[in-house]
């Protein structure tokens, strides 16, 4: 009940974040890598899922009252861009080499490399469109995973959980800034 404590009491339309991430970041950077935010690996519009994914965190987090994509006779407007949301993960490229693929895996030999990074700003407006505050969280990670490593000892959880991580960590950074900025807000809504 924590959040119930810091809970903003504003009724929030949000309006879908735009995705100014770089189109490099939907590709996959070589034959032997795959990127998650490529059209083929994700189940719908980047900017649609990521705006879906923070309703429901800053819902679950009680942030504000009540949190709305049709939200009627808001009193704050909550909108955004996503500057950076991609995961990749590849094997290097000497792991390709036919011999040099067997021998890793007959030694079990896990090889693997995870990459990503979250950049979201988001803006909190009056209906009339004063700005009120502007929020960012960034969160990156690389792990590559080499013959160091024992094979039973490997992180093995799958990469978009690396990556719906990163997205946490970002929407959390978000959160303590507005919740430090909650009397400010609170004056704003009272004029």
């Amino acid at each position: 009940m924590e959040a119930a404590i810091h809970t903003i009491p504003a009724k929030v339309l949000v309006r879908q974040l735009s995705d100014a991430s770089p189109p490099d970041d939907r590709q996959n950077s070589s034959e032997a890598s795959l990127s998650q935010t490529s059209p083929g690996s994700m189940e719908g519009d980047l900017s649609a899922l990521v705006t879906k994914a923070l309703v429901a965190d800053f819902s679950a987090t009680g942030v504000f009252q009540t949190l709305h994509r049709n939200q009627p006779d808001p009193d704050l407007v909550l909108s955004g861009t996503i500057h950076r949301f991609y995961g990749q993960v590849s094997t290097p490229s000497w792991l390709h080499v036919s011999w040099m693929s067997w021998a890793a895996h007959a030694y079990w030999v896990p090889f693997q490399q995870w990459e990503g990074e979250v950049d979201l700003e988001l803006v909190l407006s009056t209906p009339d469109g004063r700005v009120l505050g502007t929020y960012r969280g960034q969160a990156d990670y690389s792990q590559i995973e080499d013959r160091h490593h024992h094979y039973w000892s490997m992180p093995l959880y799958p990469a978009h959980a690396r990556l719906n991580r990163a997205f946490t960590d970002a929407v959390e950074q978000i959160r303590d800034q507005m919740f430090q900025d909650r009397d400010k807000l609170l004056a704003a809504l009272h004029r």
